[in-house]
C-alpha cells in the first residue's frame, strides 16, 4: 500500500481520525471487499499472509507474559525465551510478525485477532518511522518494535503521552481493520436501538451495567473482536459515554 499523507520530520504520518477508516478501506477493498458492509468476522490471518504475505510466529516474548506481540522492521534477532522459558533469540526477517504464545487457544482468539490487526497497523503505517534509513530512528537500539499490554486495545484517552502516539495510531487502525466503518456504524446503531431505545445516542454502562455488556458484547460477536476493541471502535465515533 502506498500512503500519501503528509509526514512528521521524524517520519510518522500526521493523521487525523477519518484516515484510519480510509487506510482500512483501501486494504479491505483490494483484498476482501465483501466486509466492508456487512457485519461479519474479517479474516485478518488471511489478510496478513495470503495478501500482503507477511509471515506470523508464535514465541514467548517475555517471561511476564507483559508482551502480547512484535512487528520487525528488518531482519533481526529478537530475544524470546523457548518453553522452559530459558532466554533466546528469535532470528526474524523484515514484515515478520511475532504473537505470544499466552494468546494461543480458542478463548483468547479475540485478543489474538486484535494483536495481529495492531501489529499489521504498524507495518502499515509505521515502517518509514522506524526505517534504517531513517535518520531520526537510527539512534534507537533494535529494528522491531514490541507491544506491551497495556498498551494494545487500550482507548486513546488512556494513551495520552505523546511516546504512546504510535500504540493509538495502530489500535486506530487495527479497529478500523477488524470493524469496517460502515458495517460497524449499521449494526452499532442496531444494537444501540435494541437495548437502550430509539432516543438513544450513546451506549453508557451508568445506569445498566448489564444492558450494557450484553449491548457491546452482540457487537463484539459479530465482528469476532474482545469488548475493549469494541470499546476503542465506539469511542472513535463518540458513541461511548
Amino acid at each position: 500500500m502506498i500512503l500519501e499523507y503528509e509526514q512528521e520530520q521524524n517520519g510518522m504520518y500526521k493523521l487525523d481520525k477519518p484516515d484510519f477508516d480510509d487506510i482500512a478501506l483501501m486494504l479491505l477493498r483490494e483484498y476482501t471487499a465483501s466486509v466492508i458492509d456487512s457485519p461479519c468476522e474479517v479474516d485478518i490471518n488471511y489478510i496478513i499472509k495470503d495478501c500482503l504475505y507477511l509471515d506470523v510466529y508464535s514465541k514467548h516474548l517475555s517471561a511476564n507474559k507483559s508482551i502480547l506481540g512484535l512487528i520487525a522492521f528488518e531482519d533481526t534477532a529478537i530475544p524470546c525465551y523457548n518453553l522452559r522459558f530459558e532466554p533466546i533469540t528469535f532470528d526474524a526477517l523484515a514484515g515478520n510478525i511475532v504473537i505470544d504464545l499466552s494468546l494461543s487457544g480458542q478463548q483468547h482468539i479475540p485478543r489474538r485477532r486484535f494483536t495481529l490487526a495492531h501489529e499489521l497497523a504498524h507495518w502499515i503505517i509505521h515502517r518509514s518511522y522506524h526505517s534504517p534509513t531513517n535518520q531520526v530512528f537510527s539512534f534507537r537500539k533494535t529494528g522491531y518494535l514490541s507491544c506491551g499490554e497495556s498498551s494494545i486495545e487500550a482507548r486513546n484517552k488512556i494513551l495520552s503521552k505523546e511516546l504512546d502516539k504510535e500504540e493509538s495510531q495502530a489500535n486506530s487502525l487495527a479497529a478500523a481493520i477488524l470493524m469496517p466503518k460502515i458495517a460497524f456504524l449499521t449494526y452499532a446503531y442496531e444494537q444501540l436501538r435494541i437495548h437502550f431505545g430509539k432516543g438513544a445516542t450513546v451506549f453508557t454502562s451508568e445506569e445498566d451495567p448489564q444492558r450494557y455488556r450484553e449491548a457491546l458484547g452482540g457487537i463484539a460477536s459479530a465482528f469476532n473482536v474482545s469488548m475493549q476493541a469494541t470499546e476503542i471502535r465506539l469511542d472513535q465515533f463518540d458513541l461511548l459515554a
